[in-house]
């Protein structure tokens, strides 16, 4: 086996609006809702922090100012600020990360997080993490037997569902940004999720192997329905 790669950094994406969320999210970015008094973002961070990520840094834009305080709890957290968050998908908060891709995980702001561990320095590849289902209608990998990620889509059966995690090599990190501002480029590109460059236009250039969890490990957060199912089982837990 070859010698594992050591994640530098970390880059959590924390632009959007989080429009499914409202009306809490009038107030305040997505990640600084709280499940049993802590900010979902609280997980996050706090996990990078314990794993000894040198570098960390939070994309923002909606509200970016509301994201300030989390100064406070984090002092080496580094911003970058996103200026096309409201007129571009995700996709434009990673060109903004320009070279930071590279040696790096990704994280989506919104993931409670309650398996810390799953933020290990130590990677042995790049990959995504994905939990197996028999069906799902969310965003999906298929990877082949080698556990190498063939084909992604919207809704699939016997396959992996998406979990906003992944980490990149410096080599695939260097390639990443180089899909990234190609696809950016095309016509509808600005509207193309990140992800979409590296596991979908350009997916023969890449090896990206899907890295098992469950759903109790991470869960992601869309709607006030999932808050409030969530902070319901948080709450259960505690109890216990």
């Amino acid at each position: 086996m070859s010698d594992p790669y050591i994640a530098e950094r970390a880059i959590v994406l924390a632009a959007g609006r989080g429009e499914r969320m409202r009306p809490l999210t009038d107030e305040m970015p997505k990640p600084m809702v709280r499940v049993d008094g802590r900010r979902i973002i609280d997980t996050l961070l706090a996990a990078l922090v314990a794993a000894g990520i040198p570098e960390i840094y939070v994309v923002r834009g909606y509200l970016g100012e509301k994201l300030d305080v989390l100064k406070e709890s984090y002092p080496q957290i580094r911003f970058i600020d996103n200026p096309h968050w409201h007129e571009a998908n995700n996709i434009s908060s990673l060109i903004v990360a320009g070279d930071l891709v590279e040696n790096a995980f990704i994280i989506e702001g919104d993931l409670y997080l309650q398996n810390p561990a799953l933020l290990c320095r130590e990677q042995q590849a790049t990959n995504y993490l994905a939990i197996p289902v028999a069906k799902t209608d969310d965003w999906c990998f298929f990877p082949d037997e080698a556990g190498v990620i063939r084909r992604m889509a919207v809704g699939g059966a016997n396959c992996w569902k998406m979990v906003g995690i992944s980490y990149w090599t410096t080599e695939d990190g260097r390639k990443l940004r180089t899909s990234l501002k190609r696809l950016y480029e095309t016509p509808g590109g600005r509207a193309r999720y990140w992800d979409e460059a590296a596991l979908s236009a350009d997916i023969g250039d890449f090896c990206v192997y899907v890295r098992a969890c469950c759903e109790d490990d991470v869960q992601e957060i869309d709607t006030l329905a999932e808050l409030a199912e969530l902070r319901r089982t948080v709450e259960e837990k505690g109890k216990l």
